[in-house]
């Protein structure tokens, strides 16, 4: 597990600050998908991917004491100093591009960024796991709307742009 908590160092370095339990597996979620090496399965669940083992490791982190949550989540810098970077430097770019892009997307339309990715999250992972005639953006969108009826009005403002970013970050076509 000291590859993925330098990682997950590598990634508090280019976030700074993650929003939250939700904002964590998400996050962690495209750190995998960007190819960084992450040990865990994501699995459907109401706030979309979800990784059980991510949060149980998680909360070990935070008694460990390398991560501190009061309901966001930061990075103990003293502690992170004992973890390198194990990261190719493409995929720390493409990490920085994303998380970047994440945060231009949110700024520029006054989205709330856990919501944001939430959605981003959750396309992705709908469209990872269809059948090829479901991949389709307007096939993922309606699955994205049965699947978190409580959300569609939500997202339904943002999932062009969530769709957008997938695209542009070659997640999607």
């Amino acid at each position: 597990m000291e590859v993925f908590s330098s990682v997950l160092v590598n990634t508090f370095n280019l976030r700074e600050e993650i929003l939250g339990k939700v904002d964590l597996q998400k996050t962690v979620y495209f750190v995998k998908r960007l190819g960084a090496p992450v040990p865990f399965a994501f699995r459907w669940n109401v706030f979309g991917p979800y990784s059980y083992e991510l949060a149980h490791y998680s909360n070990h982190l935070v008694i460990e004491g390398l991560l501190q949550y009061s309901g966001t989540y930061s990075i103990n810098h003293e502690l992170a100093k004992k973890y390198r970077s194990r990261l190719k430097p493409e995929t720390t770019q493409r990490l920085k591009t994303f998380f970047e892009k994440v945060k231009q997307i949110c700024d520029e339309s006054s989205f709330d960024r856990v919501h944001f990715i939430e959605c981003a999250a959750s396309l992705d992972f709908i469209r990872s796991n269809v059948s090829r005639e479901s991949k389709r953006k307007e096939k993922v969108f309606h699955l994205l709307e049965e699947l978190k009826p409580e959300k569609r009005e939500m997202f339904r403002g943002m999932r062009e742009e969530a769709w957008r970013l997938l695209v542009d970050q070659n997640l999607a076509r």
